[in-house]
């Protein structure tokens, strides 16, 4: 038998789960997707694998190779998903690239990844026409759209439809690449996350076990496609025979009416969003019954969350995860919990229990010694979800995989009964007068107060502490508490070091294309004027 036979018979590969979930469910919807001004479109299980195979077949004619990186510079779209999975069916790197990303930045990101082709919906064209001296090396530009005017000299994506839809046959190992993923940068720049085919698919065993995720369910997919928890759930839905009612981009109000309308059994968003959909006038209105289980990660659970959709979805539960890119955004903790008194100790923090399969979970203090229970230690982890590592960057290998685990640069805290509750980044953390506030805590504090819907905590400098604990407050419709109400809220219920010294109320808070708080933003912004 040949090589490359037995590697078929074996081998994972996301290329391969959308053939499967053709074969099984041919004419099920497998994406109904919207445009942000409401026109919509639906490709079948079938239809989906078949132009994968025919773009898979025009690449490999064109000289598209195993290996070889493709960027993806685009919002949501279903030749997003044909792209890449035609890059998966052939062993090529799917590497999407962030559309809120300027010029110069998408250059950057072009040029390190050493792509050869790139794919560019025509809404965000003119980026790369501005950039295209600088970017020699890419031989083709391929245009997404609906028949906007071409660039001389690009492809139009339908041209790459003519080819026969014949499923290829190429060697791909489980553990070869199958995305170039780079991290949102919440903290720092991004870095290229390396995943392979065997990452996806344990992360997709995981989430099919623990979130209950089956062919019965059609999920809402809003969050961007170019970050990993919107890939990552993408491809589990489609190897789930899940429809997917996919947004071009996260708008509140229509994501509300699309939940009605196709009558959604879930999603998965950051709590900015959740948080953003209550305050929507088409919430209290739309019958949402039908959504049972809704996955947050990201940041402190807001109690206003909770209690705000359970009103109009009792049957809901929620699953608090915790994850990443580096772990191919499986859950590393998590567990589904309904009411707010669910919650042990009623903390927001919680981010449920140790459940991914085959994934060892440690908290370790700076000498990677494991820490007492109760006590606050870095998550260090090991198991087949961890990426291969960061693309280009050894220096960031070396800090993050040594001893033989993974490093997280997050802190948990973790109880006598097996619950993990999230303290913070490493990097968050607040150091205020020799000693360290978890931004979390004071948050899942904060967050309760009757008159808050969402916080974010933060430092600010401050020249006789060092940093000072700062939070940013939006506040319910029809509230307005004062500064010293909530800090005296925090007081009563918080050391006085860990008690906010400043609170700054705002209207909306600074987000990445996935919705997800930019802290150091918050930072840089409130740091300013503290300073002047």
């Amino acid at each position: 038998m040949t090589e490359l036979a037995m590697n078929l018979i074996r081998r994972q590969n996301l290329g391969d789960t959308l053939r499967r979930a053709a074969f099984a469910a041919p004419d099920k919807a497998a994406v109904i997707f919207y445009t942000t001004e409401g026109a919509s479109r639906t490709i079948t299980f079938s239809q989906m694998n078949a132009r994968a195979c025919s773009v898979a077949q025009t690449l490999l004619a064109e000289g598209v190779r195993h290996g070889d990186r493709v960027v993806i510079l685009s919002r949501n779209s279903i030749e997003f998903l044909i792209v890449s999975f035609a890059l998966h069916k052939i062993g090529a790197w799917a590497v999407p690239v962030n559309f809120m990303l300027p010029p110069p930045d998408v250059q950057h990101l072009i040029q390190f990844s050493e792509a050869r082709w790139v794919f560019v919906e025509d809404a965000q064209a003119a980026k790369v026409t501005a950039i295209i001296a600088a970017i020699p090396h890419v031989e083709a530009f391929v245009q997404i759209g609906n028949g906007a005017p071409l660039p001389a000299g690009w492809r139009e994506f339908n041209e790459l439809l003519a080819a026969p839809p014949e499923e290829p046959e190429i060697l791909i190992e489980s553990d070869d690449v199958a995305t170039l993923l780079f991290t949102s940068g919440t903290e720092s720049a991004p870095k290229g996350v390396m995943l392979s085919h065997a990452n996806y698919c344990a992360a997709h065993l995981s989430w099919s076990f623990n979130f209950n995720l089956s062919e019965q369910d059609r999920f809402l997919l809003s969050i961007p496609l170019i970050h990993m928890a919107g890939y990552l759930f993408s491809t589990l839905c489609l190897a789930n025979r899940a429809t997917i009612v996919m947004t071009q981009t996260p708008q509140p109000a229509q994501m509300i009416e699309l939940m009605a309308r196709h009558r959604l059994t879930g999603t998965a968003l950051p709590p900015t969003l959740y948080v953003s959909m209550i305050s929507q006038p088409n919430f209290r209105t739309s019958d949402l019954t039908c959504v049972t289980k809704c996955l947050s990660w990201a940041s402190t659970i807001p109690k206003a969350m909770v209690d705000g959709w359970r009103s109009v979805s009792p049957q809901l539960r929620f699953f608090s995860g915790q994850g990443m890119s580096e772990s191919t955004a499986a859950i590393l903790t998590g567990g589904f919990f309904g009411e707010w008194s669910d919650l042990p100790n009623g903390d927001g923090r919680w981010v449920g229990r140790a459940c991914s399969f085959g994934v060892d979970v440690r908290l370790v203090d700076d000498e990677d010694k494991d820490v007492a229970i109760g006590e606050p230690g870095e998550q260090i982890v090991r198991g087949p979800i961890i990426m291969k590592g960061y693309y280009k960057n050894e220096e960031a290998n070396r800090r993050a995989f040594r001893g033989g685990w993974f490093h997280t640069g997050d802190v948990l805290i973790r109880d006598a009964e097996g619950n993990y509750f999230f303290a913070d980044r490493v990097k968050d953390m607040i150091k205020t007068g020799g000693e360290n506030v978890y931004s979390q805590e004071v948050e899942s504090v904060l967050g309760t107060h009757p008159e808050v819907m969402q916080c974010a905590v933060f430092a600010v400098p401050d020249p006789h502490w060092g940093e000072a604990v700062a939070a940013a407050v939006i506040v319910k419709p029809g509230s307005d508490p004062a500064e010293a109400q909530l800090i005296a809220y925090c007081r009563e219920r918080l050391a006085g070091f860990k008690t906010p010294k400043y609170i700054f109320f705002r209207e909306t808070m600074p987000v990445s294309a996935a919705n997800k708080l930019l802290k150091r933003e918050l930072k840089a912004e409130y740091g300013k004027k503290m300073a002047s």
